[in-house]
């Protein structure tokens, strides 16, 4: 693979960026000590196997929220020294040759497909590695407050996850696809992850989904059934939503206000609304994006910029959205504007069109989600 490009072998997660290199061990002493995000605590030691001279490696770092993501390439066969401790949970996706990972003083070998996690507690290392990696670094009050919030309870010590995530299975293929789409966009120079609305709830999502796709002993608890809240928990809920969609609004956070735990939230919302709470937000996200198209000068406003605004990252994947519910492309909606006067008629609230079905806690559903046609 040649640095600075974006060519990358099949193995690898694709990414886009801007690299730095590392010429020598003065160089990387000083990047540890001085340079942009070198705190000690997310550049191990790292020293090369062979001359010292040769020593030489490529890489770039970004960071939203409580995620730190580290794409490095090495040039020459290295050893990497971790330490007893970490502030965070780490995870590696090599994309090299195998290679031998230390972990709590056992030797595992890594392959090329496979992910080697990384607890915040207990010796961890590599005896050899060269080529191309991605680390993603994930604080660890960021995966044992999400674990606490999806159980209802604390977690008083580290989450023992085992040392490696097998690609074959599903659920870890389907994890590598978030972080491959994080990595993505996070290494773009104006990527809208660096907007608070877009980043954060894709962070929450990719930690949220490790804990669905590594082995640790709560995996079980998590795939459990949850308890369900009374309704006005789920109305409370929607409310903050219709209230405060244009914020960056997370799963944890709307459970946290409401007072429940995080899957009990979206047990709820799915029997009472027939959609997870994520999905509620992105309805109504699509609704606003609609209004403010119906309401912009198609010569100074554009469909990107309505979607980017309400947290639609995939330009293809709102335009879909937007004709499935609408019976229109969004840019149609926008130019209508252009060939039409006066207001746009006004827009129900979906909260309005939850109505309780009058059987009580023991029936089928509290809520009916009507959604009417919003279509001019």
């Amino acid at each position: 693979m040649t640095v600075g490009d974006d060519r990358v072998p099949d193995a690898a997660v694709a990414v886009g960026g801007t690299w730095s290199s590392v010429r020598s061990l003065d160089d990387f002493a000083t990047l540890r000590t001085n340079g942009p995000d070198s705190s000690p605590h997310w550049w191990p030691e790292i020293g090369p196997l062979g001359n010292p001279g040769s020593f030489s490696f490529a890489h770039r770092m970004r960071r939203v929220g409580p995620i730190t993501v580290l794409d490095a390439d090495f040039h020459d066969d290295v050893w990497v020294n971790g330490g007893e401790t970490r502030p965070h949970y780490h995870v590696t996706l090599p994309v090299a040759p195998a290679s031998t990972a230390v972990i709590d003083e056992v030797s595992v070998a890594v392959q090329p497909g496979s992910v080697a996690v990384y607890r915040p507690e207990g010796q961890a290392g590599v005896d050899r590695y060269v080529g191309r990696l991605l680390a993603v670094m994930i604080d660890r009050h960021a995966v044992e407050d999400a674990l606490a919030d999806a159980l209802g309870r604390s977690i008083t010590s580290q989450i023992d996850f085992a040392p490696l995530m097998r690609t074959a299975t599903p659920e870890v293929r389907s994890w590598i696809t978030i972080v491959s789409e994080f990595s993505e966009q996070l290494f773009r120079p104006h990527s809208v992850l660096n907007r608070p609305m877009v980043g954060m709830p894709f962070a929450e999502g990719l930690v949220r989904g490790l804990l669905l796709a590594a082995d640790h002993s709560y995996r079980a608890s998590l795939e459990g059934a949850a308890a369900e809240p009374p309704p006005g928990v789920i109305r409370a809920a929607i409310e903050v939503i219709e209230a405060e969609a244009d914020r960056p609004l997370t799963v944890s956070a709307l459970a946290q206000r409401s007072y429940v735990s995080v899957r009990s939230l979206q047990h709820g919302f799915q029997r009472h609304v027939g959609v997870t709470p994520m999905a509620y937000l992105r309805q109504v996200r699509l609704r606003r994006a609609h209004r403010d198209l119906l309401e912009a000068d198609p010569s100074t406003v554009t469909v990107a910029s309505v979607a980017y605004r309400w947290g639609f990252t995939n330009l293809g994947r709102f335009a879909a959205a937007h004709a499935a519910r609408y019976q229109e492309p969004p840019l149609k909606t926008l130019q209508r504007n252009a060939h039409s006067s006066g207001n746009p008629s006004p827009i129900p609230s979906d909260i309005s069109q939850l109505r309780d079905d009058g059987r009580g806690s023991d029936g089928p559903s509290l809520f009916v989600h009507e959604v009417r046609p919003e279509h001019r």
